[in-house]
């Protein structure tokens, strides 16, 4: 493996802010859009549309931008933000960003691949030309090549065997400019430093300027909303003919994902955020989850005095059929604690829709029971939206409504929390057919609350970062870990009932319970001696549970906020 050396990187730099003095280009915006264009929800290679929403992570976005536009590796911020940006691009946008961040001035293509592509890895048999052709593929930039890039004064590509110093690439760029205030290891494309974090969308220099002003709106539009709620725009047609919408907030690109990471990181937060606005039903996995009742079955309906036998769907089978039915838009049927209950047999065959094909429909069709095919045959055919109907039956190829086929605008997003011990093990083939995505500790966002114990205040961030490093050296693994959010008060200030009742006896029970008296233990609290006593969960219902509470904080270094 190979990375872009040092001398190139600093050399692409330098030739690119002399680029913007002389010519005036706006480039730390055009920069933006590029880091805007990366992060779209779009497959590499894809082209942009004009008039369509997409959706960007902004911590992902606050993040890249951070990791090539800020110097200061030991002061890297962590962004907790879990909201998405919507981009629209307008007709003509890519003219317009010529002309008006760019100034009428094409710029070296190579030396501009080398600074979005500068952290990156390659194989050792990578070249110059594989270099620009993957860096139009992620950035999405091939209609655009021959107007925003020349070929002119690029710079000579190097590679090198040791991963480039950002810190030794700043300090060269700061003799070249005889930078003097190097407080904030910023630096943009204007020959000053910049005194706010790249990541900073809400004021850093390569987003928050595309926020606003008339020109840039012919550029590009940013907003923290769905502007798809105000204005009827960004309809794309699919395979089938039928119309999409591409949904807001963060849309998953895969059909399937499972979110897991430690108890209180927000997994299910996360899933809300993605989905808010957009049609979707809930259901949550336990030990005596089965296939009935995930997709339904015949029950006994009380019709007055007397008992009718119908056939009653479950989540799965709605969520399918909502989703058969309106094809222009997306549907979440979400699962929280899949792990929780016998995915083997609640899936049963349905297992096998689970691979999808390229355009997001099941690969395989499986039959289902008479029961339930008589179901879909009845809500089929009772359907006002015939061409959906039929667009369905020219997919499962059968009158009889008794083949499924998952549709490519239904969504399966999951929840798992990795601290419990799942009493049914997924297998690998089921495994293998869901993107798993880690929802790590947001140990920023921990910080906004606080433990308040009488006239004491903690910072809940600064106990679980102290805490955490604890757990994991002690088990092993990760998933013992206390999550940001694991008590979630809603005015941010944590009882010392709710910590005592939810965090310290999770500690124990899950954690410490076999370890008291050992020096691993953390059950220990100073008392005014400052020797060190071990103590049970127990004794926390004593006169004198605040105090040893508070002597706990002390002896695992948390203190009192002055």
């Amino acid at each position: 493996m190979k990375f872009l050396s040092e001398t190139t990187i600093f050399e692409s730099w330098k030739q690119l802010i002399k680029i913007g003095e002389t010519t005036r280009a706006q480039l730390n915006k055009f920069f933006g859009v590029l880091e805007l264009l990366q992060h779209l929800n779009l497959e590499d290679g894809e082209p942009v549309e004009s008039n369509f929403q997409y959706n960007v992570f902004a911590r992902q976005l606050s993040n890249s931008l951070q990791d090539k536009y800020f110097f200061d590796e030991d002061n890297r911020k962590n962004f907790p933000s879990q909201e998405t940006l919507n981009i629209i691009f307008p007709n003509n946008w890519i003219h317009n960003i010529f002309q008006i961040l760019l100034k009428g001035n094409s710029l070296p293509i190579k030396n501009v691949a080398v600074i979005c592509l500068q952290n990156e890895e390659f194989e050792d048999a990578f070249s110059d030309v594989d270099l620009i052709n993957l860096f139009l593929l992620k950035f999405h930039l091939t209609e655009a090549v021959n107007t925003f890039f020349t070929k002119e004064n690029e710079v000579n590509i190097q590679f090198d065997e040791i991963q480039p110093n950002g810190q030794n690439v700043f300090t060269k760029l700061k003799n070249e400019f005889n930078l003097v205030d190097d407080t904030k290891k910023t630096i943009g494309f204007d020959k000053t430093l910049i005194t706010a974090n790249p990541g900073e969308l809400t004021r850093g220099p390569f987003i928050q300027p595309l926020y606003s002003g008339q020109e840039n709106l012919k550029c590009l539009l940013v907003a923290n909303f769905n502007v798809l709620e105000f204005y009827q725009i960004g309809l794309t047609a699919t395979q089938n003919n039928t119309v999409i919408s591409n949904f807001s907030d963060s849309a998953p690109l895969s059909h399937q994902i499972i979110f897991y990471g430690s108890p209180g990181t927000g997994k299910s937060r996360e899933i809300e955020l993605r989905t808010n606005g957009h049609n979707r039903l809930r259901t949550t996995f336990h030990p005596e989850t089965d296939y009935h009742s995930f997709v339904g079955s015949y029950k006994p309906i009380m019709n007055g005095i007397n008992i009718n036998y119908d056939f009653v769907p479950q989540a799965f089978t709605k969520a399918y059929c909502n989703a058969w039915l309106n094809p222009e838009q997306p549907y979440f049927l979400i699962i929280e604690e899949i792990n929780r209950g016998n995915c083997a047999q609640i899936f049963g065959d349905l297992f096998q829709c689970l691979d999808r094909d390229d355009n997001g429909f099941s690969k395989y069709e499986i039959n289902c029971d008479k029961d339930l095919a008589n179901y879909l045959k009845s809500v089929f055919e009772s359907s006002d939206n015939q061409e959906a109907v039929e667009n369905h039956k020219a997919k499962i190829q059968t009158e009889d409504f008794d083949k499924i086929i998952l549709p490519n605008n239904l969504y399966i997003l999951a929840t798992m929390n990795t601290s419990d011990q799942s009493l049914f093990p997924m297998d690998s083939a089921f495994k293998r057919r869901w993107d798993w995505e880690f929802v790590p500790i947001n140990y920023g966002d921990a910080s906004s609350l606080n433990l308040v114990i009488e006239e004491d205040k903690y910072n809940w961030g600064n106990f679980i970062e102290n805490i955490n490093p604890k757990i994991k050296e002690l088990t092993g693994s990760e998933d013992k870990q206390l999550g940001n959010r694991f008590v979630n008060p809603k005015d941010g200030h944590i009882t010392f009932e709710q910590f005592r009742s939810k965090v310290i006896f999770y500690l124990w029970s899950e954690v410490y319970k076999d370890e008291f008296g050992t020096q691993n233990s953390i059950f220990k609290y100073e008392n005014e001696e400052s020797n060190a006593k071990d103590f049970h969960f127990g004794e926390l219902y004593n006169d004198n549970a605040k105090d040893i509470v508070k002597g706990f904080l002390k002896f695992n270094g948390i203190e009192p906020q002055q």
